[in-house]
């Protein structure tokens, strides 16, 4: 066994030399790996310095100028308005292609214009700007995409984008804006014009003058808008093609449609004409008259003391209650109708009225039905000067005389 020990023990140093060589290879290697991977980040943070781009401009602009943006780029908009005679503009390029965005400025006596384009068809990069103008401006913005954000500013500001939210405060002027599908903010100001969005929301509060909100698929909120003209008798008019609608004050009347929403009017005088294809209807004081339908909702109106002149009521629902409150002493001619669809749900649905009624139930000409069956109730109160007309199909009807 010894001359085995022997031979083994006399393996022992080729097998340290060997590992001493690798020992030295691996350290060799490490530092050339470290060495590689310093080469590699500079590498990147030189390629990623390449890739990002900040762009400022400094022009002298006395107020009552016009900026135009003209944006091929796209990207977020931020407007602010200050106290100096000049226009700063701060444009921020990120992402892979950024140097293939290109910023140009132009000047006029009359305008100062600023264009983005992308070099190549296809780009990846983004590009923001944060403008300061003078306080008293005007804007002429056109971008296909990206939010606009636009505070304290005097003047006619005007364009659209084919995709973002428009926030909108502290301005006076005309507006016309649009976009293709983000929503739309306004609070704080005074302001005529219109606002429009494809795709979203539409929120007016705050807001001193006429202004016309519009949607194509989102709500409208009306929140303390009021005309700032000197005896003006504007109306609200609302269309939506898709969402609800809420007025907080309509004081010269309200006209007011959507094709699928809920319809919510605070207070109204002179009028109201609401429709909507699938929501309900709620008027909660209403000092004038009213002509409201819904396709499948129900309708609440509740009438106040107001004016002496047209108090008429005109309700209908095609699936719904309808209940509607009128100021005591009203004179009234009284119609109300519940068609049923079906001839046994004859007792299924009812009347209930404060005056007194004559109830019945008669034969409907109305082919659209399975039933040939309505309830039908009429009256009159004191001289009968306003006709009250309710119908509804498959729902109750309530009329209560308030206080």
């Amino acid at each position: 066994m010894a001359p085995v020990k022997e031979a083994e023990h006399h393996m022992y140093p080729h097998i340290l030399r060997r590992l001493g060589r690798n020992r030295s290879a691996a350290s060799i290697n490490m530092k050339t790996i470290v060495r590689s991977f310093l080469g590699c980040a500079a590498l990147l943070f030189w390629v990623g310095t390449l890739q990002a781009q900040d762009i400022s401009r400094t022009i002298e602009a006395s107020p009552g100028r016009r900026l135009v943006l003209d944006l091929e780029t796209g990207g977020t908009i931020v407007i602010r308005g200050w106290s100096r005679a000049e226009v700063e503009v701060n444009v921020e390029i990120d992402g892979r292609d950024a140097d293939q965005v290109s910023v140009e400025f132009d000047e006029s006596s009359r305008s100062i214009e600023v264009f983005s384009e992308f070099q190549k068809r296809r780009s990846n990069a983004d590009v923001d700007m944060h403008i300061h103008v003078p306080s008293e401006f005007n804007l002429d913005i056109y971008t296909t995409g990206g939010d606009l954000d636009i505070s304290g500013v005097s003047g006619t500001i005007e364009g659209s984008s084919m995709g973002g939210d428009l926030m909108l405060s502290e301005l006076r002027g005309e507006l016309d804006l649009s976009t293709m599908g983000g929503d739309i903010e306004l609070s704080d100001s005074e302001v005529d014009g219109s606002l429009h969005t494809m795709g979203g929301d539409v929120s007016i509060s705050n807001v001193t003058g006429n202004i016309d909100g519009t949607t194509m698929g989102g709500d409208v909120t009306y929140d303390n808008v009021r005309s700032n003209r000197s005896g003006s008798r504007d109306e609200v008019k609302i269309s939506s093609m898709g969402g609800d609608v809420a007025v907080d004050e309509a004081l010269y009347g309200a006209d007011v449609h959507t094709m699928g929403g809920d319809i919510d009017i605070n207070r109204a005088a002179e009028y109201v004409k609401a429709t909507t294809m699938g929501g309900d209807i709620e008027v909660a004081e209403l000092a004038g008259w009213i002509e409201a339908n819904t396709m499948g909702g129900d309708i609440i109106v509740n009438m106040i003391d107001g004016t002496d002149g047209d108090r008429h009521v005109e309700l209908e629902s095609m699936g719904g209650d309808i209940e509607l409150t009128v100021p005591r002493g009203l004179g009234m001619d009284i119609e109300i109708e519940i068609r049923l669809s079906n001839d046994d749900d004859w007792d299924e649905y009812e009347i209930i009225s404060d005056f007194d009624l004559e109830v019945d139930v008669e034969s409907s000409s109305d082919r659209r039905w399975r039933s040939s069956r309505e309830v039908v109730a009429t009256g009159r109160v004191g001289n009968g000067a306003n006709r009250i007309v309710i119908r509804t199909v498959n729902g109750d009807v309530v009329l209560r005389e308030g206080r």
